[in-house]
């Protein structure tokens, strides 16, 4: 981390099922020596400004200048090994399950 630097943090889908505590940060006191800003925070406390981020981000994406992953599996019959990849850290982004071809 910078000095002065800032960490956010929003959800924690990878600690759901977890069977131990999540590890803690090794040096918490760089906090302070390094006088960092550490800020949770839930989407929905800026849900106001949500229809500029929708006009915004989805002209961003049309354009190319956002890229977003995606893990694609193909056919109903792996949805089931999707869905256990989702807790295994198998995706890169979204974890999508196509149920029909592709005809494009």
């Amino acid at each position: 981390m910078n000095d002065h630097g800032s960490v956010i943090a929003c959800g924690s889908i990878s600690n759901y099922n977890a069977t131990e505590p999540p590890p803690g940060p090794r040096n918490l006191f760089q906090v302070v020596t390094k006088r960092l800003l550490w800020k949770g925070f839930i989407v929905t406390d800026h849900y106001d400004r949500f229809p500029n981020f929708a006009r915004d981000m989805g002209s961003w994406i049309a354009d190319g200048n956002i890229k977003h992953p995606e893990t694609l599996h193909d056919g109903i019959e792996n949805a089931p090994k999707a869905f256990m990849g989702l807790f295994k850290g198998d995706n890169l982004g979204k974890m999508l399950v196509r149920l029909t071809p592709d005809d494009s």
